[in-house]
């Protein structure tokens, strides 16, 4: 009738089809982000099978992520303005503190943690919308597929020391993410990056931050305090939830106009 929608669609390579514990992954996914629907993440709307292959029907985003905009600049020699990259994050707090906090239809908590917070799966659209996608990696109490123990799952650059040493995560270890996406759209270079990824872990679990301020002296000293608390290297260091920390960065905007 002449209805039409812009959707994006993710699907199951045919080849992988006969991966049962892929699929079963792919539908963990999909089951997940059936229950979350907030304006900081992006949003699916159905999920079915065609074509001996699986998919997934969800929100068209139209922009770039993260680390395209990281590239544009690193290429054009030119920093994302201080305000932007704190308002970049705070959204991404936003759209992680309801994923946190989310609970069943019964009230039970979910306890999402979605590690794998990092510059491709944070999506800025051209009107400025800032999305988070890809729960592929999360982790919830009403996932089927087990996570295999001792497994470090998500993108070696972006882990929390936690995660890097294959200990027991929870939203902290998100928290730690989004400190480090800051960090680097701050100082416009690599926070965690080694010649091989073994060396990248290695640099995750010591987390030692070099200074801001010696990157960036532009970077306030309040905002170089918020920072540091976000990537503290023992989670109990850290925010206490991805809500405080949002809350953080808004005051500080506030407080800078």
């Amino acid at each position: 009738e002449g209805i039409e929608k812009e959707v994006a669609i993710k699907r199951v390579l045919p080849q992988l089809t006969r991966d049962e514990k892929f699929i079963a992954m792919f539908l963990d996914e999909a089951r997940l982000s059936m229950h979350l629907n907030h304006a900081n993440i992006v949003q699916v709307f159905d999920v079915g099978r065609a074509d001996q292959t699986y998919f997934i029907v969800m929100e068209f985003v139209n922009g770039f992520n993260l680390r395209k905009i990281f590239q544009q600049a690193n290429e054009r020699n030119v920093s994302v303005p201080i305000e932007i990259a704190v308002y970049i994050a705070m959204k991404v707090c936003d759209g992680l503190g309801y994923a946190h906090e989310k609970k069943d239809s019964d009230g039970r908590p979910l306890h999402i943690v979605h590690r794998d917070v990092s510059p491709p799966n944070a999506l800025v659209s051209r009107s400025g919308e800032v999305k988070l996608t890809d729960f592929g990696l999360a982790k919830a109490v009403s996932q089927m597929e087990e996570t295999d123990p001792g497994i470090v799952k998500g993108k070696f650059s972006y882990l929390a020391p936690e995660t890097a040493g294959g200990k027991d995560v929870d939203h902290r270890a998100d928290i730690f993410a989004v400190g480090i996406i800051l960090f680097e759209l701050l100082t416009n270079r690599r926070l965690f990056l080694g010649a091989t990824d073994a060396e990248t872990v290695e640099l995750v679990e010591a987390a030692e931050i070099p200074s801001i301020s010696k990157l960036n002296p532009d970077v306030p000293r309040e905002l170089q305090l918020i920072l540091e608390e976000a990537l503290a290297r023992s989670p109990k260091n850290r925010f206490p939830s991805a809500k405080v920390f949002s809350q953080r960065l808004a005051s500080w905007l506030a407080s800078e106009n």
